[in-house]
């Protein structure tokens, strides 16, 4: 009986013996540690934001963001305000691995952007959204079809489940009777719902939106900020929102950055923002030119 244990100890210290020269010889950089079980796993930070960028600077022969950082939290809209060349589009691009900076972080959940493959980006550009200032709408696709467009190439829903979703978004965006229209016939309102309708039909977690009421007269910018608005509450999206619209802003928005010369001149929520002291934020409210106070030189 005594034998037959020791037989059995023998070969199992065998078998380890074994299994640890062949980890070795064929996974000679893996550390073997054991796996905690499932219950022991830590969960992942609360506070660890969605994305965020951290000191990054772009220049296209000339600075364009100057060492801007910044957090964008799970289920929120930031909204980035900020008069034409500064930085807004470049910063969204930037957002989704679209540009690269010159220095610093774009970091996805943790993860900087550009230490990531093409695969591990390409992976990544489908949990994001990105809604183009012109629509970008296929002009050779009808409605439906333009919707449907990225549930096709992705190509990992049947026809009837490519439908249902497609029908559920035409009418989140009230276009139910407009489906079999080509872009030709559309409005620039529509067009742009079009676009935000196509960009959820893959269930994104992100979206980000580059000037959405551009050319939209006053009334149809507020519908579409209020479509922006309830479509992100009733998907939980996380947004980034870039536009030159404050009263966009006012309506989607929770918190608000406002870029001056590729810099961040503000960052705050709503409140913070209408009474804030500085006055290049009074200026752009009050939609007026702003200069910087100079310095009167010294009388000899």
């Amino acid at each position: 009986m005594l034998f037959q244990v020791f037989v059995v100890g023998l070969l199992a210290a065998y078998l380890a013996l074994v299994t640890f020269i062949i980890a070795r010889l064929f996974f000679p950089d893996r550390e073997l540690e054991q796996v905690p079980e499932k219950e022991t796993q830590p969960d992942p930070p609360q506070d660890q934001p969605t994305l965020e960028l951290l000191y990054v600077h772009k220049s296209f022969d000339l600075p364009v963001i100057r060492g801007i950082g910044f957090k964008v939290h799970r289920g929120e809209t930031l909204g980035i305000l900020g008069q034409s060349g500064t930085g807004k589009s470049v910063t969204l691009k930037l957002l989704v691995g679209l540009l690269k900076p010159d220095r610093g972080y774009v970091v996805f959940e943790g993860k900087d952007l550009a230490r990531m493959t093409e695969r591990d980006l390409l992976e990544l550009r489908k949990r994001v959204s990105y809604v183009f200032q012109g629509g970008a709408v296929f002009d050779f696709l009808n409605v439906r079809e333009n919707i449907a467009y990225p549930l096709r190439e992705m190509g990992t829903m049947d026809e009837t489940l490519i439908q249902d979703r497609v029908q559920y978004l035409l009418h989140a965006v009230g276009m139910e009777d407009q489906d079999t229209l080509h872009s030709s016939k559309l409005s620039i309102g529509a067009k742009k719902l079009v676009a935000i309708a196509r960009a959820l039909a893959n269930d994104p977690e992100v979206i980000l939106y580059d000037e959405p009421t551009t050319g939209l007269d006053p009334i149809a910018r507020k519908s579409l900020s209020h479509h922006i608005r309830r479509l992100n509450k009733q998907e939980h999206l996380t947004s980034v929102v870039v536009t030159h619209d404050l009263k966009c802003l006012q309506i989607v928005a929770d918190r608000i950055i406002l870029l001056k010369d590729g810099e961040i001149r503000f960052e705050g929520n709503q409140e913070e923002f209408r009474t804030s002291s500085d006055p290049f934020v009074h200026a752009f409210i009050a939609g007026k030119r702003f200069e910087e106070e100079k310095e009167e030189p010294l009388s000899a």
